[in-house]
């Protein structure tokens, strides 16, 4: 989600014009922001399972939503206001993110994988109960964070600043959006004759030669013609897309040879060694995640303060007046919600629920906080931390306590970048947790079927699906089941190497000459993917990065654009795809 902030126009803030009498909260920009949410929910999917990026959403539909109004408004008819365009983009960025609340890229997965797999009606029950706690940790936060302290939020900061830049500068704005259009457009035709029917364009292309004696195709080291990973390049930059690269090749022409050479796995391949890969991968990819909250020990401090600040704040709320009939029942009815799915589903005890669920919505604060100072969210490593906590209760256990915690911190911090937008703009946070409900509702819907035919049509831990988040919190809930000595050989200690590598460079990555050090996180998850998925992403940032010196005036924010128009149009072909393939259309 980070990403949007760098897609903002860097333009000196204006007061945003509103009709009068003021428009807001309405019908359109509530269907609309419905509408562009369901499609972001869908591709959100797919690319969390693919890469475990996703699009937050916020500068994509706010866009989308100018370029609707603009291109299909009726003289005479009011016209669409900055408010209204803030109202669209928070519908729909809730929508957009519900498959990371729900645990649809990671936890829940991980759990298919080990045998336990979600219904339908469970999955959209668990989302929305976790997207309910994640709000309320967000409305909590929201005088704290925001208006005492007036922390950045630099996605939601970007996000009321395009808003107000589009309604300002209107050709600037339609530039920006047809560059996101077009980028869907030839994406998704690319994925269509690639995947679909007739397929013209190959899915990848071999690279000659050998290691080890194993061809490079065996290892997975090929050139995928994927608009998506190409797009994801051009998003994470230049040094993110080369240290996959350099992941890639450490751990698909250095170790992987030498596995299938020493007999550790039975035969080259991606899911043979990715069993064993996963090690060193989690090992970077912790080190990466958890070493930056270390460092940034001042900001825990402040947390924990937070946290002692809200739970004052509501015990004062108490004294003065009864809470509100609707927050009570709205805790009431997420817990029971939660009650229903923890017990009547995966039989497990209820006294672990609220306490997972308290969990969640401390460690949402640490979360909350990150964002607001960074912009960096760090719902994963507070998943992660969560499912350590409960690991003494069992891998089925932890992973639902850590899906709780993962979601709830995303959306918390989802909501506080929505709440910021609107607090530039002017916004009623009335009208703004409305839209964020709403949203919430249209992506839970949305994410069951998209989940369930894409898991059908492609496998999960698979070339097309390669789940590699799902993988490591599936490698963490094995380790506590059953114990580091059941790990595969030699698997410990290259986890360990791998988390003590992690740790020097994201130490030396805080230094002043950090920025020419690999990414140990984009590095990690090269470990877990086929090398073709890191070659892809490292030759969309170096072509991005090219294009940019043959062509000054191709802006940073137009290449953006154009990115997450690419990444959207080639999940929403696969979900189509998919579907065709599950129905049976496609033979």
């Amino acid at each position: 989600m980070t990403l949007a902030a760098r897609a903002a126009v860097a333009v000196e803030a204006k007061p945003v014009e509103t009709a009068s009498p003021r428009l807001e909260l309405t019908a359109r920009a509530l269907v609309v922001g419905s509408v562009i949410g369901a499609i972001l929910a869908a591709a959100n999917v797919y690319t969390s399972l693919k890469i475990s990026i996703l699009d937050g959403g916020s500068i994509t539909a706010a866009l989308l939503g100018f370029l609707f109004f603009a291109s299909f408004s009726r003289p005479g008819r009011r016209p669409y206001s900055a408010l209204e365009n803030n109202i669209t983009q928070t519908t729909a960025a809730s929508a957009a993110i519900m498959g990371f609340v729900a645990g649809a890229g990671g936890g829940v997965p991980a759990m298919a994988m080990l045998g336990r797999s979600f219904p339908g009606w469970a999955l959209a029950l668990w989302g929305l109960s976790i997207a309910l706690f994640g709000v309320l940790a967000a409305v909590l936060l929201r005088r704290k964070l925001l208006l005492d302290e007036g922390l950045p939020f630099p996605t939601g900061n970007a996000t009321g600043e395009l808003i107000e830049t589009m309604f300002a500068a209107r050709h600037s704005a339609l530039r920006r959006a047809r560059f996101l259009l077009g980028g869907a457009i030839v994406a998704a035709a690319v994925t269509w004759f690639r995947d679909g029917k007739p397929q013209l364009i190959p899915a990848s292309t071999a690279i000659g030669g050998a290691v080890g004696g194993l061809t490079l195709s065996t290892l997975s080291v090929e050139l995928s013609w994927s608009p998506l990973l190409f797009s994801t390049g051009v998003m994470m930059g230049i040094r993110a897309g080369l240290s996959m690269a350099l992941g890639a090749a450490i751990g698909w022409l250095g170790l992987a040879p030498w596995l299938v050479r020493t007999h550790l796995v039975r035969e080259a391949g991606y899911a043979a060694c990715a069993g064993w890969l996963v090690w060193p991968g989690l090992g970077l990819l912790m080190a990466g995640s958890f070493v930056p909250l270390i460092l940034d020990w001042r900001s825990l401090v402040r947390a924990a303060r937070d946290i002692g600040s809200v739970v004052s704040q509501a015990a004062g709320s108490r004294l003065r007046k009864r809470p509100s009939a609707g927050a009570t029942a709205a805790v009431l009815g997420g817990l029971v919600a939660l009650a229903v799915v923890w017990r009547g589903e995966f039989k497990l005890s209820l006294w672990a629920l609220p306490v997972a669920v308290a969990t969640a919505l401390i460690l949402s604060v640490v979360s909350s906080r990150a964002a607001g100072e960074t912009d960096l969210a760090p719902s994963g490593p507070v998943g992660t931390l969560t499912q350590l906590l409960f690991s003494g209760y069992g891998p089925i256990l932890s992973l639902l306590a850590g899906t709780i915690a993962n979601g709830t911190s995303g959306q918390a911090a989802q909501t506080l970048w929505a709440f910021k937008a609107g607090s530039r703009l002017g916004s009623s946070a009335r009208a703004q947790l409305l839209a964020q409900l709403l949203g919430a509702l249209v992506g839970g819907l949305v994410l069951v079927p998209v989940y369930l035919v894409l898991t059908k049509a492609y496998g999960l831990g698979t070339e097309r699906l390669p789940a590699p988040t799902a993988i490591s919190w599936r490698a963490t809930a094995e380790a506590v089941r059953n114990g580091l000595a059941s790990l595969p050989p030699h698997a410990t200690t290259s986890g360990l190497a791998g988390l003590l590598v992690g740790a020097l460079l994201a130490l030396g990555g805080s230094r002043r000459w950090g920025k020419h050090l690999p990414s140990p996180a984009a590095m990690g998850i090269a470990f877990l993917t086929p090398a073709s998925v890191s070659l892809a992403v490292a030759a969309g940032a170096l072509l991005a990065g090219g294009a940019r010196r043959l062509r000054p005036s191709l802006d940073q924010e137009s290449l953006i654009s154009m990115a997450a128009g690419g990444m959207a149009g080639e999940s929403i072909m696969g979900v189509i795809i998919a579907i065709a393939l599950v129905t049976g259309l496609f033979k």
